[in-house]
């Protein structure tokens, strides 16, 4: 989201006003003319996107409606909000938006958004020298703490489908540690390149895919070694190594002791 048609001596605040809304009441908020804030100060209420889907729009959050657009509300509970007309200004999507650009609902803003509202709210009513400029400078505070703030919405957004995709892997793997696996496979999995894949991997779990995928491997022979009679090489080839030298070989490099002492050690502390 960005905002377009405007240069800094255009922005101008055309009202400010706080409104009561009751819980049978669905107000109609029009634009008409001018780009319209709506702030949630308390309650909560629903509104519908042209898909149909019912949407929340909860206290601390902004619905902004590009001029000439309207949306109805539909109370939750009684509500409070603060509605700021503004000219000079339209938002515009960075990406292509089903709402073609017609509103855009904000959800996180800091407790200092609700604080320049309540001083623009009292410069409005007061109206003395220098109103004016200072309702321009409250505004221009305003529009970045909202642009500041969908900026981090996005990151947030962005973290957590890439940690979405994090545990997706990790889930295969515990799934399928038995099976030969590759970097190949799991950036098929993933559907991201295997070089991306290493470093976001790496970032979220502090190992690389294949290491995470031994460190299972060996958790499960650990387990397997204590608690069934199991040959040492029946175990590698059960748990995935197929290779009882190369299994024995990475056990010790991991856990400083082979396998069967492994064994007969926490066999013997069991007891």
């Amino acid at each position: 989201m960005y905002i377009s048609n405007v240069n800094s001596a255009s922005i101008k605040l055309n009202q400010i006003q706080s409104n009561h809304i009751q819980e049978s009441e669905m107000p109609t908020l029009a634009s008409s003319d001018y780009l319209t804030l709506v702030y949630i100060h308390k309650g909560a209420a629903h509104y519908e996107t042209k898909q149909g889907e019912l949407i929340e729009l909860k206290k601390r959050e902004v619905l902004i409606l590009n001029p000439g657009h309207s949306i109805t509300l539909t109370p939750i509970r009684k509500m409070e909000i603060i509605i700021v007309q503004l000219s000079g200004i339209v938002f515009t999507s960075s990406i292509k938006l089903d709402t073609s650009d017609t509103f855009f609902h904000i959800k996180h803003t800091p407790s200092t958004f609700k604080d320049y509202l309540d001083l623009a709210l009292a410069e409005a009513e007061k109206q003395s020298r220098g109103t004016d400029l200072l309702l321009k400078k409250l505004v221009e505070c305003l529009l970045i703490q909202i642009l500041r703030n969908h900026e981090l919405s996005i990151k947030d957004s962005s973290m957590q489908s890439k940690s979405h995709e994090i545990e997706k892997i990790q889930t295969y793997i515990r799934d399928n540690y038995s099976e030969k696996i590759t970097l190949d496979s799991l950036s098929e999995v993933a559907d991201i390149n295997k070089y991306y894949l290493i470093r976001l991997f790496k970032q979220f779990t502090g190992l690389s895919p294949i290491d995470y995928l031994i460190h299972v491997r060996l958790k499960e022979a650990e387990r397997l070694l204590v608690t069934t009679n199991m040959s040492v090489a029946t175990i590698s080839d059960f748990v995935g190594f197929h290779s009882p030298s190369h299994f024995s070989k990475t056990f010790k490099e991991y856990n400083h002791i082979t396998p069967t002492k492994y064994r007969h050690t926490n066999s013997n502390t069991q007891m």
